[in-house]
């Protein structure tokens, strides 16, 4: 009998404490479609530890990849001592981010995007730096944050060409970025990003859930960000629990889908 009594109590103790398991990790604030904070889901993504590489697909047809590849900063020690894999003091986040397109018979056929922004320990930028190859040509811009000033430089074989520009000088703005800008689907950019680019900030409203997403035979959890944007447009993306970047949708059937879960 007693054995029968302890039987039972050990059973009453493993689903209490599986209970209480289940209740902290899928609980209330993890319900589906509850709503979240879109700087919680932010940081999520700039802490991940792993970097994100997409392919780019534009109604069912691949036309590139891009890698996402968030850091974080660490300021420098005062007595010298470091400890591996530990980050005392973070200074802020570094993002890089790699694209390339290829066979998507436009002017974006063969083009390089290699960007990196670095961030303050509150989020803002603070310096961004871009380079855009298209062979034989290529543009670099740097920019820092409190500075209204661009500086590009221009190479196309043996030629360099370098120039800087006030930031209200929309119309260098306009001329640079333009051929590339066409290039997209339609209705993926509005049609006022370049003549009016402060109205597409003031303009845009952000969403963050929890949500459930399938892939392969597994339906696992994840973040939602939802993005409404002028002229009716909207973006969502799907993040993982540890910030990874699982899949983002744009207008016109334009997707950015994680390399890990193709052909699930």
């Amino acid at each position: 009998m007693a054995s029968r009594i302890a039987l039972i109590a050990s059973a009453l103790f493993w689903v209490l404490m599986n209970g209480l398991l289940w209740q902290a990790e899928w609980g209330d604030r993890f319900t589906s479609g509850s709503e979240l904070s879109p700087d919680l889901i932010w940081q999520k993504i700039l802490d991940s530890p792993d970097s994100s590489v997409l392919s780019i697909r534009h109604q069912g047809r691949t036309l590139g990849s891009l890698e996402w590849h968030p850091s974080i900063l660490e300021a420098s020690r005062s007595n010298g001592t470091a400890i591996e894999g530990m980050v005392s003091a973070p200074a802020g986040h570094l993002i890089r981010v790699s694209t390339r397109f290829h066979g998507s018979d436009s002017p974006l056929d063969r083009l390089m995007i290699l960007g990196t922004v670095e961030l303050s320990p509150s989020n803002t930028w603070e310096k961004l730096q871009a380079r855009v190859d298209h062979r034989p040509k290529s543009w670099e811009i740097h920019a820092e944050a409190g500075s209204d000033q661009i500086r590009m430089i221009y190479e196309a074989g043996r030629q360099r060409f370098e120039q800087t520009f006030e930031t209200r000088n929309r119309a260098a703005l306009q001329l640079m970025l333009a051929p590339y800008l066409t290039a997209l689907p339609a209705g993926l950019i509005p049609d006022n990003i370049l003549s009016r680019p402060d109205s597409l900030t003031r303009s845009v409203s952000i969403e963050a859930r929890s949500d459930w997403m399938q892939i392969g035979r597994s339906r696992v959890r994840v973040y939602r960000l939802s993005a409404r944007l002028p002229g009716q447009l909207e973006a969502t993306a799907f993040i993982s629990r540890a910030g990874e970047l699982l899949k983002i949708q744009l207008p016109d059937r334009l997707q950015l889908v994680n390399d890990a879960i193709v052909g699930r």
